[in-house]
Formats: structure tokens, sequence, C-alpha cells
């Protein structure tokens, strides 16, 4: 059924032209209905549909189909037809549908006579044929109504076609209906013979097409049991193009290979063959020649590169066969008439690829190469030949997959940089390793957070770097070992002592050794800045501003540092770096209450470094800027941008800073959106559940991991996570505001249940003289809210009431929100209800504006515990009873309760009780606010049912 129905899909004017058909043949007036298309477009369908249908409405149904291989024996369709009658072997006077004029064709169906005659064709009376199969048909329509089907007639016998001709002028009077289904032949006989039959008067022609993406789109849910995303129908559509047989084979293979119907499973889908169309096109391949095969060979390997030079090329044609080969293609439909040479269906290149033997697919690919690299075009696309041929030692072959890896690692593809530097170690293995290409693979695996770039990097280091080339690799060699927790070992390959003797050398080491100290946790002095003067100002400021902020300094001091860090532009080193300066003084800027001036230098520190093909600095300057997004209220942009960066890492790869901090900022939005699942698989998945390095890099994320195991009720483990994160903050001077309230307001509620509320006062006062010597606002409002929960009283409010007032004038509303949830939670137990729900209602309208579901629902149970009636959230429908729904109409018109009552028929106690249900529902408390709610309304429900 499934078949059929797909078959059906879009089919409508077809199927009613053929039911239009039967309804005139039943009121004796007959016709034909010819249906033409491609193979597979729903013609055989139709037709058993209308089969079906004519059976049910008392038709005597015959039917025919036609076939290549019989198409040379005369009347073939005509007797599929008509032997198997009731009545076709009658004779005398009881001659049945064979009497009359009839008997004429009464020879066609007598096979021992056929067995006597040795020709093919060997009727002779070809008129007297015609009439009397004409009258059969009329005998037959004169009992019931007739309908003869005669499927693929394009195979039909000449004999056949002519009889459908001469009948279909003449039953214009009779209950008689031929459909017949043809699929386009290039056959030279059957089409004129077939274009003269259905050039008849009566005759009704319906062209079949293709499927529209809404019936790809229709079929894809129904298969798959999902509505599928919008590129995967794009490539559904664009490989069976449109043809249901083709979208259906497509479709069940799909299942059956696990491919989800979404938008980054699409590209597998250009993968599929489905079996009927691949046969279509074998069997069109057969009938060319060599060179036609040869061509489309070469067209099916170079793909968009199809130029006709490229081409003969690498079919080893000269340009006259060529040529001719390429007329050859066309004529049989599979080559477009434009160039570069393209295939008409993308499943032709299919064919014509996985049907190519291996040894000449291998030469082909590499004659691609040679013809590509020497016309000049981008050596990727030279490359991607190369990778999929076998290895031969060939040193072209390396300088152009190493080019094509310094293009791809420009634009940000580290990992297609190293699937081609590894194709380029695999080409020269008789040589020996090649150092510059084993670094260059390091380099990008490192930047691909791939954990075998430490080995590599430390090779070409034993063995001997080029002297040009060792800074490089010594500062790629030194994020690895700080990825894997090896910060001392880092310090030690980056040795930024040995470079004094080179001012700007000397100065990157510097930096980078100081970057690595200090996401380490290490407050010494080994990357020698003191006996390094002179150096750029602007970095020694940026590492300047993260000092003052460790130390303690005020936050104003810091963040004049860290402005004076870009006061003259961003400016980025020319060694691609995880933290550059630019990006640390975002950093403290972030951490210092100016969130929107740190959102503006991670912008450019991202153009600029995705310009120049610094994966490192982009892809952690990415990270820094979701962090901040969170802060300010974009959950769902941060989690978006917390996901790019994440989404080709694995369990097994680099940690480098980029990942935990991304991590940190997804399993907070996710927190915040009351997916705490979720979050607690994607630790899981990413290899970040079990024991993480105790550093800075991942503080954020342990805080992060910390708030996850309360918000899964897990409270010993909340409570001992982030009390470990306090205690190693605190020892290493590592300031990180970002998930500060957060955290403190979790740790200070499971300290007060474990512990008792002095422990916990004890700790959120701590806090507070910690936040009060440093300066910024969000610390200290966290750590002032946090011990005004824990005090209680009016002590308790007027500390949560300046908390409130720091955030104030701050872009941090779900911090905001937070503090107003505990202020007005505070004032409700003091009795006032009207204060508290003023104080609620604020904090729920910032959590639902920044999509923090979690928190909404928190304040949401508090404001029912102030007797609020909420309103519903956006997206949010309202349920009303008709009866509700009139009065309130009545209502918000301006009547009083007693013209409610007297014009509904109802009492004024059941308006009254109506309208405080509506009032309840809609979240209101006046009169005045009903036409406003009314509106969130989904239409009127519809007329009141009254009970008996």
């Amino acid at each position: 059924m499934r078949r059929e129905h797909a078959r059906l899909l879009e089919r409508d004017r077809e199927s009613e032209l053929l039911e239009e058909g039967l309804l005139q043949a039943r009121e004796g007036s007959g016709g034909m209905v010819v249906l033409e298309g491609a193979t597979g477009l729903g013609k055989t369908s139709l037709l058993r549909t209308t089969r079906e249908s004519a059976s049910q409405q008392g038709f005597v149904v015959l039917s025919a189909r036609g076939c290549a291989l019989e198409q040379d024996f005369a009347w073939t369709i005509v007797r599929q037809l008509f032997e198997l009658c009731p009545g076709l072997d009658s004779t005398g006077e009881d001659a049945g549908i064979l009497s009359g004029p009839a008997a004429m064709a009464r020879s066609l169906f007598d096979y021992r006579q056929l067995q006597n005659c040795p020709a093919s064709r060997p009727y002779e009376d070809l008129y007297g044929a015609l009439h009397g199969l004409y009258w059969l048909c009329r005998n037959l329509s004169e009992r019931r109504p007739l309908l003869l089907m005669i499927d693929d007639a394009q195979w039909a016998d000449a004999e056949s076609l002519r009889f459908v001709s001469y009948l279909v002028n003449r039953i214009e009077d009779h209950a008689v209906l031929v459909a017949l289904a043809s699929t386009p032949t290039d056959e030279p006989a059957t089409p004129e013979l077939l274009m003269t039959a259905c050039a008849a008067p009566l005759v009704k022609p319906a062209r079949l097409g293709a499927l529209s993406a809404e019936a790809v789109h229709q079929l894809a849910s129904e298969i798959l049991g999902r509505a599928p995303h919008e590129a995967f129908t794009h490539a559904c559509l664009t490989m069976s193009e449109g043809n249901p047989l083709h979208l259906l084979e497509l479709l069940e293979d799909a299942a059956r290979e696990g491919i989800a119907p979404v938008e980054t499973e699409a590209p597998r889908v250009y993968e599929l063959t489905p079996a009927r169309a691949a046969w279509g096109v074998r069997r069109q391949l057969t009938r060319l020649p060599d060179i036609a095969v040869a061509l489309a060979g070469a067209v099916a390997v170079l793909t968009s590169d199809a130029e006709p030079r490229h081409c003969a090329r690498v079919a080893g044609l000269d340009e006259a066969d060529a040529t001719e080969a390429a007329g050859r293609l066309r004529d049989a439909g599979l080559l477009t008439a434009d160039a570069p040479y393209r295939f008409v269906r993308p499943v032709i290149h299919q064919v014509v690829y996985e049907g190519m033997a291996a040894q000449a697919r291998n030469a082909a690919h590499r004659t691609a190469a040679a013809c590509l690299g020497a016309a000049g075009t981008a050596a990727v696309r030279s490359a991607e030949h190369l990778c999929r041929t076998d290895p031969d030692a060939n040193p072209w072959a390396v300088s152009i997959l190493r080019s094509a890896s310094r293009e791809v690692l420009g634009g940000g593809d580290a990992l297609a940089a190293t699937r081609y530097l590894r194709r380029a170690m695999a080409e020269s293995p008789a040589q020996g390793v090649d150092l510059g290409v084993l670094a260059e693979l390091g380099a990008a695996e490192l930047r691909a957070q791939q954990a075998s770039a430490l080995e590599h990097l430390e090779k070409v280091l034993r063995q001997g770097a080029q002297p040009h080339a060792e800074l490089t690799i010594r500062l790629d060699l030194g994020h690895a070992l700080a990825a894997v927790g090896r910060p001392e070992d880092a310090l030690a390959a980056i040795d930024p002592g040995s470079w004094a003797a080179d001012r700007t050398e000397g100065a990157q080491a510097w930096a980078a050794a100081m970057t690595i100290q200090r996401l380490a946790g290490d407050r010494g002095d080994r990357a020698g800045s003191r006996s390094r003067p002179g150096l750029d100002p602007l970095t020694l400021r940026a590492h300047a501003a993260a000092a003052a902020l460790s130390d303690g300094r005020p936050a104003p001091r810091a963040a004049r540092l860290a402005r004076a860090a870009v006061a003259d532009g961003v400016r980025l080193p020319a060694h691609d770096v995880e933290l550059p300066p630019a990006s640390l003084a975002a950093w403290v800027l972030a951490q210092c209450d100016d969130p929107l001036a740190s959102e503006g230098i991670l912008n450019e520190v991202v153009g600029m470094a995705t310009r120049d093909g610094h994966v490192l600095t982009a892809a952690t300057a990415r990270s820094l800027r979701a962090a901040i997004v969170f802060d300010t209220g974009r959950i769902a942009d941060a989690e978006a941008a917390a996901r790019e960066v994440l989404r080709q890492r694995t369990g097994a790869s680099l940690a480098l800073t980029q990942a935990p901090l991304a991590a940190a900022v997804l399993v907070q939005c996710l927190i915040e959106q009351d997916r705490p699942q979720e979050a607690d698989e994607l630790l899981e998945r990413h290899g970040m559940a079990g024991e993480l390095p105790r550093n800075a890099v991942h503080l954020p994320l342990r805080v992060a991991r910390g708030r996850l195991h309360a918000a899964l009720g897990r409270r010993q483990k909340s409570v001992q996570e982030l009390l470990d994160c306090r205690s190693l903050a605190r020892k290493h001077r590592w300031h990180n505001s970002s998930a500060t309230g957060g955290w403190l307001a979790t740790v200070v509620h499971g300290v007060a249940m474990n512990s008792g509320q002095r422990a916990a006062r004890e700790l959120a006062f701590a806090e507070v003289r910690r936040a009060s010597s440093v300066g910024a606002s969000r610390p200290l409002a966290a750590a002032l809210c946090a011990y005004g929960e824990m005090a209680g009283g009016k002590e308790g409010i007027r500390h949560i009431e300046q908390a409130e007032q720091l955030l104030a004038g701050l872009t941090a509303p779900v911090e905001h929100a937070r503090t107003l949830l505990a202020l007005g939670a505070a004032i409700r137990r003091t009795g006032d209800r009207s204060e508290a729900r003023h104080r609620l209602t604020t904090a729920l309208e910032l959590a639902r504006n920044c999509g923090a579901a979690a928190l909404e629902q928190e304040i949401g149970a508090e404001l029912r515990l102030t007797g609020a009636r909420l309103s519903p959230a956006a997206g949010e429908t309202v349920s009303l009873t008709p009866a509700e729904h009139r009065v309130a109409q009545q209502a918000s018109a301006g009547l009083t309760n007693r013209e409610i009552a007297q014009a509904l028929f109802i009492t004024v106690k059941t308006v009254e009780w109506h309208l405080g249900q509506a009032y309840s529902k809609l979240g209101i408390r006046k009169r005045a606010e009903l036409t406003r709610a009314l509106s969130l309304v989904p239409g009127d429900p519809g007329p009141e049912r009254r009970s008996a």
C-alpha cells in the first residue's frame, strides 16, 4: 500500500480524468485516456486503481502490457487483451461475442492455425482482422461497459497499435474506454504508430510530471517517521528527480542505512543510488560505444571540473572522438548540452563512477590531478583526486597536497588539512620521513584537536627542525602539552629564555609561556618577563590586567589596563595561538562588568583570525564570546555558538582551551533551559564527566558541572565539586565571575542543607568580603544575595536589595532575575505579598525574555505563593470553556454582570463564577485587562453544550 500511495501522490488530475472516462463509458460515450511519462511516475498505479474502480462499477476489464522482447510478434497485445474472454470459443448459432462481423477476427485466436505458419506476421487480411476486433469490442460493450487497459504501450506490436487507432475512431457512441500508458522511447517505428493512435479526437492526454518538494516532504515524513529538514527534502528531490518510484526506493534505502532526516545527514542521501534508476542507466550505457563510456567515466571522475579538454585527456581520447562521444551521451539523455560537461541526473554519476574498474578509476583520478595542476586550478581540487589514488612516491603529488593543506587551513578547515598531509606522508615512504610535512601535519592536528599532534611535533623537534620553523613548532608543542595537562613540559618546550637574541621571537615565546602559566595556575616568573624590557607594551598591558584581576586589585584598575591593551586597535601575533593579548584583554573586561566592550573586541579577533587562518585564536575567541552571550542573557544564541565550537570534538580530542570553555557555556545554557539530562549526556559524550584537570581552563566547566549535579538531584556531589572549585580559585587567585551567581547560590544552599545556616552564612560573608575588595559588581551582587538569603529577616532583605541595585545597571538579566526571585521570596516571608508580587513579576519577565525555563519555573512557584495568577508564556495558548469565553467577551465589551446574565439567560452568580475562572486562566485581576488577555485565546471555542 505504501508504494501505491507514493506513486499516486499529486496524481489527482490524472485520476479525475480516468474516472470521468469511466463515467462517460457507463453513459454510452466511448473514449481514450493516454497517460505519458517516464518510468516510475505512477502510470501503472493509476491504471491499477482505475481497474479496481471499473470492476466495482460493473465494467468488463481487459488488460495487456507491452514488452520490448515481444514487440516483433504480431497481435501480441490484442491476444493478451481478449484470449481469456468468456465466450471467445463459442461457435455456430451461439457464437457469443464473436457473432456477426466479429467473426472476422476469430482466426487471430486459432492457435492451431498459427502452428503451421512459420512467418512472424502470417495474417494477411489486416482490414478484416481490425474490423472484426472492433465488432468484438462492440459485442462486449452491449452487455456491460468495457475497459481496455494497455500498459507500456511504447513496446506494443505494430498490428495491435493499428487496432487501437482503428477502434478509437469508432467508439464515440459505445460504452468503451481505452486507458493507455506510454513511456517516451527512441524506437523509430513504434512512436509514429502510437502518435497516430493518440491523435484521435476522442483521446484525452495526460502527461505525468515530477513530484513537488511538498510531496517529497510528505512521503519522507511517512516512511522515516518524522518531518525531514528542508536540506534533506531537497537532497531527496534532487536524487530522485521527483520520480515516485525512485523516491520510494531512496527513502527505503535511507531507512535501512539509518540516515536520519536531519540537515547534517542530507549529504549522505547523495551517496545512495535507487536500484531501478541504476538499472535504467546501466541499460543505456550498454548500448553506447566504448568512447562514450570512456568519456562518461571521465565526467564522473572530474565532476565540477569536467571541461571538455580535461575530459578528453582523462578518457584517453583525441578531440574528434571526444566530441563524438559527447554527442552520443547527449543523444542518450545522459549529458547536458553545456560545458563543463554535466550528467543530467545525479544518479548517472553514481552508476558510472561505481561501474568503473578500480584500476581505471585510480588512473583517471591521477590523470585528473595532473590536468588540473597543469591548468593552474586551486591545489585543493587536484589534492582531492590524489586522495583517491594509490601512493606512488611522486614529489609533485607531495607538493600539491601540502599546498592544498595550507589553502584549507587558511580557511579554517583543519580536519581537511590533516587529511591532505597524511596522504602526503604516505606518498613518499621510500625517502624517509619528511620533517617539513610532519611538522605541518602536527600543526594541523593540533588545530583539529587531534591527540596525535603531540607525538608528531615532539618527533620533529627530536630529529631536528629547520631553524626558521623551530619557534613555530615549539609554540604548537607547548599548546599540545598544556592541553594534556603537562604545563611544566609546555614551558620547557617553549623555553622563552633561549630566544633572547631575537626580540620578536622572544616576545612571542614570552607571551605564550605567560599564558600557559596563567591558565595552569603557576604564579612564578619562569617565562622571564622581568628580564625582557622593551616587550610589546600592548602584550604587557593585557597580561598586567589579568595579573591585577588575579591579585585582587580593584576592577576599575584592571579594566583600565585591559582597555589600554587595545587602545590602538586589535592586533594579532604572527603565530596562531589560543589566547592572544586582545582576547586576554577582552576576558578581563568581561570580568570587570563591561561585557559589551569585551564582545566587540572578540568580534574583531574572530574576524581577523578567520581572515588570517588562525584557527586556535578564532576558536578560543568564539568560546569566550559564547560565555559573554550567555552572561548577557542570550541563552539560545549562546547554546548555538557553543555547539558550533564543539561540533568536531570527540571524547578523545585534545583539551584545548576552546573545548572546556565552550562545554561550560553549553552546560550552563542547558541547565537554565531545564534540560539537565541532555547536559549530562553531553559531558559523557565528550569525555568530560570524569576527573578533570585542576587548572583555570577547566574551572568554568567544573563550576557548570557542580550546578548540573544540583539540577539532577545529586546534592552531595554538587557541594563537593563547587567547594573544591572555590578552594582552587582562592589558592591560585583565579577570577571567574561569569558563573559566580549560579555556583555561589547553589553551593550556599547546599552547605546550608548539609552543615546548617551558620556555615552557609559564613561562606557567603567570606565571598562578600572577597568580592568587595575587587569591586566588580556581578560577583559582589551574587555574594550579597547569597548572604542575604542566609541572614534572613530585614537584614537579609537589605543585602539582597543592595545586590539588586548593583545588577540593575548591568546587562546581566539572568543574574538579575535570580536576585529578584530571592528578594521577592524574602519579602513574601515578611507578609508583604503585594510588594513580593511586584518583584517576582519583574523577575519572571526577565527570565522569560532570556529563555531561562528552569528559573522561570522557580519564579512561577514563588509567585503562586503570593496568590498571583500567572499569565501564559509567549507561544502558550489559553483554553477557556465556551461559557467562560462568552461571558468574558461580554464583560470586555463593557456589560455589567447583571446585563451579561440577562443577555445569556443565566444567573448573576453563574456570571461571577465564569469570570473568576477566566481571570484565573488568563492571569489577570481586573476587568480592564480582559480585552488584551482575550487576544491570547485562539478563536471562538464555539457554542456551549447544554446538559439535558
